[in-house]
């Protein structure tokens, strides 16, 4: 080993040098999450995912095996960047957005026998192959679920009950996509299969509208959609297409769901919390365009003022004076400091959005909740009971719930934004 450097991100990896026949070999050790929010937990299984890959000739990393403590997966330092910025020109941009593209339509086509055969689960008809991921993801769901949750237990009706059943071609899928790197206008690799199973294409092109708010692509969505539906040429479904949106989007929340219901200190992350809320906000604007509806984003909270605005201002300069010395040291820093201002969002606006909800609340069950816990609490019973015919009401009370917690989210909202989904044009 002549290097290793942690690198600087919320999950554990490494970049690391050693020395193989006298020269010097880059390479990079993924490891876990440490948190329960994989379906398919094991890196093993993304090891073999990547060798079969490799023998079919997509571009992923070589593998040369796996660390034990900590476990991780020990493979090729691909060269390259995922920063569509770094990209000379928005041509080189979309250039490299449609290169990966050509790749996922190719992973699309591979026989899927090979990964059955790698303990990759099969689908058989429409409604196993629609909600293939999402099945998996209900397992890890309810084994960590510690609290009442009516959100995804209504989501999970609804979603039974919208089923595309006209699609039945179960494929391999990246699971997770839009993760590539990319050199001088040439992309190098595609990465991060832990999430890779066999299900329905739709769902990758859905995925990519969401990952495009975290990491643009190099190119709007719906331009990258159409290139995949002139490439195989197979005309892509709008409904079907929100239906997976929304599948996709509740598979983060139901990961998250229970781990954030009393976090372990790992798991108390400004990152997961956004990934919560912007998830939940994306999985209900994709449920509107399905159900023709309109969501109305709140206005986002005002700050006053007042006395108490010094205190926050001292906090954001007692932060801001830390001396960080580390890059994860930095990251914390400047974690703490946007949680500063999601926190003053809270305290302007957090009492009367409360006072709210219960209201709402009130009007679905016939009475007025205690507090939070006691609603969620009835709610879940009340979804667990409710038929399609409430599925109206419910819709409504939960998209306002998010978009009250979305509008108190000051410090990040450009990443919100992102998540009231623009309209595909296909």
């Amino acid at each position: 080993m002549i290097s290793l450097e942690r690198q600087p991100r919320w999950r554990k990896a490494w970049y690391a040098v050693v020395e193989r026949a006298g020269v010097g070999v880059p390479i990079y050790i993924r490891g876990d999450k440490q948190i329960d929010a994989e379906p398919y937990p094991g890196l093993g299984r993304e090891a073999a995912i990547l060798g079969l890959f490799r023998a079919n000739n997509l571009p992923v990393p070589r593998v040369y095996g796996m660390t034990e403590n900590p476990i991780g997966i020990v493979m090729d330092r691909v060269p390259g960047t995922r920063d569509v910025v770094c990209a000379v020109d928005d041509e080189e941009r979309r250039g490299v957005a449609e290169q990966y593209i050509e790749v996922l339509a190719r992973m699309h086509d591979l026989d899927t026998a090979p990964f059955v055969a790698a303990g990759v689960a099969l689908p058989k008809g429409p409604v196993e192959t629609a909600l293939s991921y999402l099945n998996a993801n209900i397992v890890l769901y309810r084994r960590t679920k510690r609290g009442a949750q009516p959100l995804v237990e209504f989501a999970l009706k609804w979603m039974q009950r919208h089923v595309p059943m006209h699609r039945d071609t179960p494929r391999v899928i990246h699971g997770d996509p839009g993760q590539f790197l990319f050199e001088a206008g040439r992309l190098t690799c595609i990465y991060d299969f832990e999430a890779t199973h066999i299900g329905d294409p739709l769902a990758d092109l859905a995925a990519l509208r969401t990952r495009h708010g975290t990491e643009p692509l190099g190119a709007d969505p719906g331009h990258l959609i159409r290139y995949y539906a002139a490439l195989t040429g197979k005309p892509i479904d709008p409904t079907a297409l929100s239906f997976h949106t929304a599948a996709f989007m509740l598979t983060a929340v139901m990961a998250l769901a229970g781990p954030l219901t009393n976090p372990r200190p790992q798991e108390m992350q400004l990152e997961y919390l956004t990934w919560d809320l912007m998830t939940r906000r994306a999985m209900l604007w994709a449920m509107a365009e399905c159900l023709g509806v309109a969501i109305l984003p709140k206005p986002v909270t005002r700050l006053s003022e007042g006395r108490s605005a010094l205190v926050a201002r001292v906090l954001e300069a007692t932060i801001n004076r830390i001396d960080a010395t580390t890059e994860m040291g930095a990251a914390d820093k400047a974690s703490a400091a946007a949680l500063v201002g999601w926190v003053r969002g809270q305290a302007a606006a957090g009492a009367a959005n409360d006072a709210a909800d219960l209201d709402r609340a009130a009007g679905i069950l016939g009475y007025r909740p205690s507090d939070w816990q006691a609603a969620d609490a009835a709610l879940e019973r009340f979804v667990a009971d409710a038929g399609p015919e409430h599925d109206p009401i419910l819709f409504d009370y939960f998209a306002a719930q998010t978009e009250e917690r979305v509008a108190e989210a000051l410090s990040i909202q450009p990443r919100l934004t992102q998540y009231a989904l623009p309209r595909i044009v296909l």
